[in-house]
């Protein structure tokens, strides 16, 4: 009988048993982007020239009463026009084809390859598109705070935003990205991220590359690498998001094409949160906007973080309520009833806000979802150029936008002490 030393010898004929298994330890919750579409009247198809509609800004005067029958000069009500474009994003699929061959037999591997890397972009795509409906056009991913050396720099504020999150909340080691100036004029360099370290909220980053000029204040945006065009990056090429229509920042007083005094979104600024606050600002948006979300409760998303969700529940013990009213809402999330209205955790979201989105006022525009680049009888996958590969280009065109912006509002400010963000 063979002893366990002996069975040493048989190594090298022994089968791998390879599970069809993929865990994911990186959670993918994306509650936003699984409510945004939903949460509009209308998905709008574009076809070559931007989306317009109507907005009023004001009441229809000249209504009178005359004894002697006389009638008014005839008024009209004050009108401005919104158009919204269309953006658009790519990512690119590679496979090795020594890779490729050995996954394809049934005898082989239980995983295909391409199986394996498709699954992970559609993945990534989720989040990506959930920080976009979380940030502007601008697709600022952290902004640089130290500049230790020409190769080191220490980031912060995700999606431009102070103390919104981990600096790495939107970059990822492999990462190609451009650094700009304040203004988004000037190209300092680009480069690609080497390696990550984290220490609280600031994320010391590596480049690839040495970049001269760097200054604290500068943003950090994905390009694509200089090897392919040497300026070309995302920098104002996203689509727009929540953070372009409440507008904290004031970069975006002419929104879609609109300025005017009715047509900002309801600001409040809070360091805590309760029932009294939410109801005092949906309240406002209620009288200010025109637009009665009572009707339909959950045309009225509130998006917070989770540490912000959490302070909320503790306000609620002090009325010895240990739970509040919840419903269902699309993607399968539960969200917490908050005056009638529908108040649902983010963990992407950026921290110390409180979000009022009203659904029926948002729009998609939307010439292609998400999927690979091809063209009539134009082969998907084909053969990269230089080595023995096969690459395929993932693409998207859309935008989202506002019909009224007066509509949505955003409570900022608030004290949220706690971590939860999904980089740790």
């Amino acid at each position: 009988m063979a002893t366990p030393l002996e069975l040493q010898d048989f190594t090298a004929v022994m089968k791998t048993v390879y599970l069809p298994v993929r865990k994911k330890a990186f959670k993918i919750m994306t509650p936003l982007l699984a409510n945004a579409r939903q949460m509009g009247s209308d998905e709008v198809k574009y076809s070559g020239h931007d989306l317009v509609f109507d907005v009023k800004f004001g009441r229809r005067p000249g209504f009178v009463s005359s004894a002697r029958g006389y009638f008014p000069y005839a008024k009209n009500s004050r009108e401005k026009q919104g158009r919204l474009s269309i953006a658009r994003s790519y990512a690119m699929a590679s496979l090795d084809g020594l890779a490729i061959r050995a996954t394809q037999g049934e005898k082989a591997a239980y995983i295909s390859a391409a199986a394996k890397v498709v699954e992970d972009i559609q993945e990534q795509w989720q989040l990506e598109q959930n920080r976009v409906l979380h940030s502007d056009s601008l697709g600022i991913r952290a902004i640089i705070g130290t500049v230790t050396d020409t190769t080191h720099i220490i980031v912060s504020a995700p999606y431009g935003i102070a103390s919104s999150g981990p600096g790495n909340l939107h970059l990822e080691v492999g990462e190609d990205v451009s650094i700009l100036d304040t203004t988004g004029a000037t190209q300092r360099g680009k480069a690609q991220i080497t390696a990550i370290s984290l220490s609280g909220d600031n994320a010391t980053l590596t480049l690839g590359t040495a970049t001269n000029s760097m200054v604290a204040t500068d943003i950090v945006v994905t390009a694509v690498p200089a090897a392919v065009h040497a300026t070309d990056n995302s920098w104002g090429a996203e689509p727009h998001g929540i953070k372009s229509i409440v507008d904290v920042e004031g970069n975006y007083g002419t929104f879609e094409g609109i300025s005017d005094d009715r047509w900002v979104a309801q600001k409040m600024t809070s360091a805590t949160v309760d029932e009294t606050i939410v109801m005092k600002q949906l309240n406002t948006i209620r009288a200010r906007a025109g637009v009665d979300w009572r009707t339909d409760p959950t045309a009225m998303l509130l998006l917070t973080t989770t540490g912000i969700w959490q302070a909320y529940g503790e306000s609620l013990l002090g009325l010895r309520r240990f739970d509040a009213p919840t419903m269902t809402i699309e993607g399968g999330f539960t969200a917490t009833k908050v005056a009638g209205a529908a108040l649902i955790d983010d963990p992407w979201c950026p921290r110390g806000r409180m979000y009022q989105i009203h659904g029926p006022d948002t729009v998609f525009i939307d010439l292609m979802d998400w999927g690979k680049l091809s063209y009539e009888d134009a082969p998907t996958w084909q053969r990269a150029a230089t080595r023995d590969a096969w690459e395929a280009p993932y693409g998207v065109y859309w935008n989202f936008g506002a019909l009224l912006r007066a509509s949505h509002g955003v409570i900022s400010g608030i004290t949220d002490t706690v971590n939860y963000s999904p980089i740790y």
